[in-house]
């Protein structure tokens, strides 16, 4: 298993999703990728907000405007970011 996909397993346990089916996984993976700029140009942005969650919601916008879903996806993205981060 290659880094990135250790960063996944571990931000899928991080945020409480370990056991997604394959397709699960590659839609959220591509859901992540599309959202990854504008997490983190809105990190640049508004570096005082701990989450892209709290990101969004400052400026007003919907995890949808970015193209992920509200169920856990940013949290799982911030969580991915992070593992890259630490890898």
């Amino acid at each position: 298993m290659n880094a990135y996909m250790r960063a996944v397993h571990h931000a899928l346990a991080a945020t409480g999703q370990p056991h997604l089916t394959t397709r699960q996984l590659a839609a959220l993976l591509g859901r992540v990728e599309e959202a990854t700029p504008h997490a983190q140009h809105l990190q640049r942005l508004h570096p005082e907000h701990a989450t892209t969650r709290d990101r969004l919601h400052a400026i007003g916008m919907t995890c949808a405007r970015i193209g992920l879903h509200d169920e856990g996806d940013p949290e799982f993205l911030d969580a991915l970011l992070q593992e890259l981060a630490h890898a």
